[in-house]
């Protein structure tokens, strides 16, 4: 008797299922099918411009480090202890032309130059009376070169040599060995003395006063001040506008202070990797407005002009040299040719005239889009 209970139970739900399934089909044929929504276009409202091609003043603007005309290691030719100059001899220490940098111990070298002088003197007194009976013509200039002759002073010019005789006569007294030897010496003496060439700084030392310095000791660095130059990376088609002896307006990033610099030369190479030239600027440091080495200047440097073309901001123009106009309430993307591009700006050429160019950025937009011209 149960497995009867439970087959009239199996069917009874079967056909429960059967008859609910049919009335969900009945039910959800009567219901009313839902309107759909009609998506609303999507529409831009852009500013432009017409396209209207005039002359437009092209700059050149890029960003230069800038560094001294000079920079040399301060070297000593002789040896020696070093000793203080008229500067500290320390890194950042400011000097000005002619400033006694350093020295160098001499004492041996003047004690030597001065026994040679004193050789030299008793060499010419004992041939003053030679010269009095062989060159009787000559004896006054050579008593006269012999008076002014003094340990402590350079050695003054040797007498004009007037004839051949004369001059077998003085070198077989090696009277002209002997001059020429302390002349040599002089000149070195005064390698014991270091001045400054030009206004500068030291930027490195790598010798302190108390050392010993041998022949091409380096002893310092050292650059010039007063005369720098701004080392500008310019695109190859805007170099070929720039010419030596162009006047070039120079700022801070911040266009706070200015200077006006002179190009001076161009490089005759290209940077392969930046595909750029660089220019150099020359600068003259000024007492309130001081020029640092190292520094990163904003150059604009002559205007060009350009015929037959418009100027747009540079953020309208996108994928190189594609741009947005409107033609018949549609955006259409167009290409167009780039003649220079500046900070903020870029002037183009190939649209037609009288078409309406977007001069706005325009964010996830694409071609056909519905677009209307604001006012």
């Amino acid at each position: 008797m149960n497995w009867r209970k439970s087959i009239i139970s199996i069917i009874v739900i079967i056909v429960l299922f059967v008859l609910a399934w049919l009335l969900y089909g009945k039910l959800a044929g009567m219901a009313e099918a839902p309107e759909e929504k009609q998506k609303e276009a999507i529409k831009l409202f852009v500013k432009t411009e017409k396209v209207s091609y005039t002359t437009n003043e092209a700059k050149i603007v890029e960003t230069g480090r800038l560094s001294s005309q000079q920079s040399v290691d301060l070297s000593a030719e002789v040896q020696g202890q070093i000793l203080p100059g008229d500067v500290i001899l320390k890194e950042g220490t400011k000097f000005k032309k002619g400033t006694l940098l350093i020295k160098i111990f001499d004492e041996e070298a003047r004690n030597n130059l001065k026994a040679g002088k004193s050789r030299f003197m008793n060499g010419i007194a004992s041939i003053l009376p030679d010269i009095r009976i062989d060159f009787p013509e000559n004896f006054q200039k050579y008593q006269d070169f012999f008076n002014s002759l003094k340990i402590d002073q350079p050695l003054p010019e040797l007498p004009e040599l007037d004839s051949d005789k004369e001059k077998v006569f003085l070198a077989s007294r090696n009277v002209l060995n002997d001059y020429f030897s302390i002349k040599s010496s002089e000149v070195r003496l005064a390698k014991y003395r270091l001045y400054a060439p030009f206004n500068g700084t030291f930027t490195a030392v790598y010798l302190e006063p108390g050392s010993v310095a041998n022949p091409g000791s380096r002893i310092a660095s050292m650059i010039r001040t007063d005369k720098l130059e701004l080392e500008v990376p310019v695109r190859i088609e805007d170099a070929y506008w720039i010419q030596v002896g162009d006047k070039v307006q120079v700022s801070t990033k911040d266009l706070h202070l200015h200077w006006t610099g002179t190009v001076v030369r161009k490089s005759d190479f290209m940077d392969p990797s930046s595909q750029a030239i660089t220019v150099y600027v020359a600068l003259v440091s000024e007492k309130n407005k001081p020029l640092y080495q190292g520094q990163y200047l904003r150059a604009e440097f002559a205007s060009k002009t350009i015929e037959s073309s418009m100027e747009i901001p540079r953020s309208a123009v996108f994928n190189k040299n594609r741009v947005f106009t409107v033609e018949n309430g549609k955006l259409k993307e167009n290409q167009v040719d780039i003649l220079k591009n500046m900070e903020t700006t870029v002037i183009f050429s190939g649209l037609p005239a009288g078409v309406d160019i977007v001069v706005e950025p325009l964010v996830n937009a694409k071609e056909g889009f519905n677009a209307e011209i604001l006012k």
